[in-house]
């Protein structure tokens, strides 16, 4: 079961990755001709920041729920 989620979960995501970005292009592009978009959002460093961020959040749940470790003790060290 968890395997199939997790091939589900691969497969979905970046169609829904897709969709958002594809979203707030329009909203950005709506607020730019309507001249309310804030000086700092024309710059490419918010998404970029923002899909870092994702990016990080994501890589750490999927090591905290699914990364299984050979090691003794996991993530929280060794249990003696």
């Amino acid at each position: 079961m968890r395997i199939a989620l997790g091939v589900i979960a691969l497969l979905v995501a970046p169609t829904v990755a897709f969709f958002l970005w594809a979203w707030l292009v329009k909203i950005k592009r709506e607020r730019r001709l309507a001249g309310t978009l804030p000086e700092w959002q024309a710059l490419p460093w918010t998404n970029l920041a923002i899909a870092g961020l994702t990016l990080v959040v994501g890589a750490m749940l999927w090591v905290f729920f699914f990364a299984e470790s050979t090691a003794p003790g996991g993530l929280l060290g060794p249990t003696r």
